[in-house]
């Protein structure tokens, strides 16, 4: 599982390079290997649908449905009343509100402080206050 996650996060940094296929793969291969690890956050009691790993200091706001086949990586916030399914969120993240990750994956130490989100099949990326800022690549 590690060694997928590292390519990924490899493959990432120069997002105008990424092959579709190649990320696509990658995560495919991620997600069947992946388990479940639901008892390491803060915050209200999210529904959780199997599998979901959670890295150490996961912060979960109300209202949150996670899974199937998410990884949250360390001293990553997700906030109140989100769902994301299919999705990598890299270390250090911070997802806003009202927000809908499908296929996604979110880059380490990325930062989304606006509300209302609903994107599929993105690579998002970078500190973003609204939503025009947002870096996002198709995926």
């Amino acid at each position: 599982m590690n060694e997928e996650l590292t390519k990924i996060e490899q493959i990432i940094i120069n997002p105008k390079a990424i092959k579709k296929s190649d990320v696509q793969d990658l995560m495919k291969t991620f997600f069947a290997k992946l388990k479940n690890r639901i008892e390491n956050y803060v915050g209200d009691y999210p529904t959780f649908i199997e599998p979901v790993y959670l890295e150490d200091n996961v912060k979960i706001g109300d209202d949150v449905l996670l899974g199937p086949n998410v990884y949250v990586g360390i001293n990553s916030e997700i906030r109140d009343y989100v769902e994301i399914s299919n999705t990598i969120i890299f270390d250090n993240v911070k997802v806003g509100k009202n927000f809908k990750l499908e296929n996604c994956i979110v880059a380490k130490n990325s930062s989304f402080n606006f509300t209302d989100l609903n994107i599929k099949n993105n690579l998002l990326m970078g500190v973003a206050n609204l939503k025009t800022e947002l870096e996002n690549y198709g995926l």
